[in-house]
């Protein structure tokens, strides 16, 4: 099996659906509409700026099933009231979704690449996340098993 090439999903469709719900109120389920709602709610707060996702929203299959996941890639996000205002010194959120979970990562890039038919998501790190200064590089790897998004770096450290 070989990882899917990335597919750009139609942005406007999803923010559309991300801004209704993120107005109703009403309990969601779907995580990629709730980012894009709580970053578009995010940005509308600062000077009433308009959100673009742009380009950050990206299907490709995970966990190796054949189906498609989705990643979303704040470093792509726009916001017309500030620059800066999804990312920082060591980087952006990259979120992956699998159906109704996610997994939320600081990065600095990031690849998927096949080992044996597996995917692989590679993640760079600022140097604090492996014992460095901020201004080195280091990289995760995050691999799907039994329902989970692994790697040997422990969740939120």
């Amino acid at each position: 099996m070989r990882v899917k090439r990335f597919l750009p999903v139609a942005a406007g469709t999803l923010m559309a659906a991300a801004l209704a719900i993120g107005m109703s109120g009403a309990a969601r389920a779907d995580p990629v509409a709730d980012i894009l709602a709580e970053a578009a709610a995010t940005c509308a707060s600062f000077e009433n700026g308009a959100f673009d996702p742009r380009d950050a929203v990206a299907q490709a299959d995970l966990t190796g099933d054949g189906a498609m996941d989705t990643l979303i890639d704040e470093s792509r996000f726009s916001c017309s009231s500030g620059a800066s205002m999804f990312c920082g010194s060591g980087g952006c959120l990259l979120h992956a979704v699998i159906g109704d979970r996610s997994w939320s990562y600081q990065a600095e890039g990031w690849r998927l690449t096949d080992w044996d038919g597996r995917p692989v998501l590679l993640i760079a790190r600022d140097g604090g996340w492996c014992g460095g200064a901020g201004a080195q590089l280091c990289y995760e790897a995050v691999t799907w098993s039994a329902g989970e998004m692994l790697t040997v770096m422990p969740q939120g450290n």
